[in-house]
């Protein structure tokens, strides 16, 4: 069955003996990096917010063996979900004091997203851009975000900075800081390997729930208070929009393997709609600032 024949199906079956009065449709969705995903769309009359559900994921489970039941069944339920965490807040988002507290930044890349961001209201931050989420629900099953787009910054009547100032406070607030060392997440992960003590050390600055935990590169003190700790400066590799990899700067002799370091593994191991970037940053513990390297400073 090839994906077109799957969504035919699931729009000829999904409602059958579970919904009527609503509206089904299907549209191509531009997700981060680029990455076009086909959204289902079921709409009711009692509610004017329809979350996406995607069917591309849904198709894989298909090509893994999965029957149309069970994908039927679980579309539901993720239907179910999301519509009850986002349906106290549609009608809400017409003032910016009810969304305030839950205004979120992200760090996404700038040249991969340049379509979306026309609609957006973003900070350039070197090959990266910062852009703004509300968040509709948090907790130990998933996260619903949506983008802050142009439209809505001119309905709140609010600037720039009023935006930011916000997402500064709730980022840090709604989602912490963690640092794990590397080594210590192998060993967790039950992988046993022979402790090497002249192996560089490298840990992983992300968020406590993991997701789009690059953004914590930009929580005051952060990067501060754990180079003071360690007494190094730090590279900084963009790992993925959900983490990102510290390694001290006094271990590192040749910049230009961290390089290709990063682009191997956006090229082989990081999904298409997870790539941060290419790019290598320096972390400068006495002057709280980061800087990319660039192409001309690498060290070969």
């Amino acid at each position: 069955m090839t994906f077109d024949m799957f969504q035919e199906y699931i729009e000829e079956h999904i409602l059958e003996g579970w919904k009527s009065d609503v509206e089904l449709d299907v549209a191509m969705v531009t997700k981060n990096n680029g990455v076009q995903l086909r959204g289902l769309y079921i709409k009711s009359k009692e509610m004017n917010v329809s979350p996406a559900i995607y069917l591309d994921e849904y198709y894989s489970y298909y090509l893994k063996g999965e029957s149309l039941e069970e994908i039927i069944r679980r579309i539901r339920e993720e239907y179910e979900w999301k519509i009850s965490r986002v349906a106290d807040y549609h009608f809400k988002l017409e003032k910016f004091e009810y969304v305030k507290d839950r205004i979120i930044y992200r760090l996404v890349n700038y040249k991969k997203n340049e379509e979306i961001l026309e609609d957006c209201p973003y900070l350039k931050l070197y090959d990266l851009a910062l852009t703004f989420r509300w968040v509709a629900h948090s907790d130990d099953i998933g996260i619903s975000t949506a983008l802050v787009t142009n439209q809505e910054m001119e309905a709140w009547g609010i600037s720039m900075n009023e935006l930011l100032l916000a997402a500064r406070e709730n980022t840090p607030r709604l989602f912490p800081a963690q640092m794990v060392d590397m080594d210590e997440m192998i060993q967790r992960a039950g992988v046993c390997m022979p402790m090497d003590h002249s192996a560089i050390p490298m840990y992983i600055m992300t968020n406590r729930q993991e997701v789009n935990g690059a953004s914590v590169l930009l929580y005051d003190d952060v990067l501060q208070t754990f180079a003071l700790k360690k007494k190094t400066d730090f590279y900084i590799l963009p790992s993925s929009i959900h983490e990102v990899i510290l390694v001290p700067s006094d271990r590192i002799d040749n910049p230009s393997d961290l390089f290709t370091m990063v682009e191997d593994a956006n090229r082989t191991v990081v999904a298409l709609g997870d790539i941060l970037s290419d790019s290598v940053y320096y972390y400068n513990r006495e002057k709280n600032q980061i800087i990319p390297v660039t192409e001309e400073k690498r060290i070969v």
